[in-house]
């Protein structure tokens, strides 16, 4: 890689370094808890979550122009998609947002790309097929239980026709 790249690479991963810390960690609370501007626009509803969203969007933009490989861009949008489906849930996204920071999460993948993009790679996708299986697991086992009350509540009924 040339020099003037790589130069430019190191001041545009500190730059979303320095948005990432910004939007998850700035501020210091009670006790030491850290928290930045995403768990306070969060609280703005609609436009706080718009907001947010994309400012991490820009982060993994930022990422794949950089020449993330795809399996750390998917595992960078997981973290977000996981942050915006708790966001789903009044109050406890709210929560969430304060204590998940995808944002931390993603500036750390890009980190661990750039330092090693085959082992960066190598574990996002072992976590995409972790993910995939649970995701597996749990429709299956949706599936089952459905069957399960389905056949129970068969043979209830046949109690009271016979």
């Amino acid at each position: 890689m040339e020099a003037s790249t790589l130069m430019r690479d190191q001041q545009k991963i500190q730059q979303l370094r320095d948005l990432s810390v910004l939007m998850d960690s700035k501020f210091q609370g009670p006790f030491g808890f850290k928290f930045g501007l995403d768990g306070i626009l969060g609280l703005i509803p609609f436009v706080g979550d718009f907001t947010t969203s994309a400012v991490s969007i820009y982060i993994i933009i930022a990422a794949a122009k950089m020449g993330c490989s795809p399996a750390v861009l998917v595992r960078m949008g997981l973290n977000i998609v996981v942050e915006n489906l708790a966001d789903m849930f009044p109050a406890l996204g709210n929560i969430f947002d304060f204590f998940w920071r995808a944002n931390n999460k993603n500036i750390i993948l890009l980190d661990q790309h750039m330092l090693n993009p085959r082992a960066a790679t190598f574990r996002s996708r072992l976590t995409l097929v972790l993910v995939v299986l649970s995701l597996i697991g749990i429709l299956v086992a949706s599936i089952a239980f459905t069957v399960f009350i389905f056949k129970q509540i068969l043979e209830w009924i046949s109690l009271f026709s016979s």
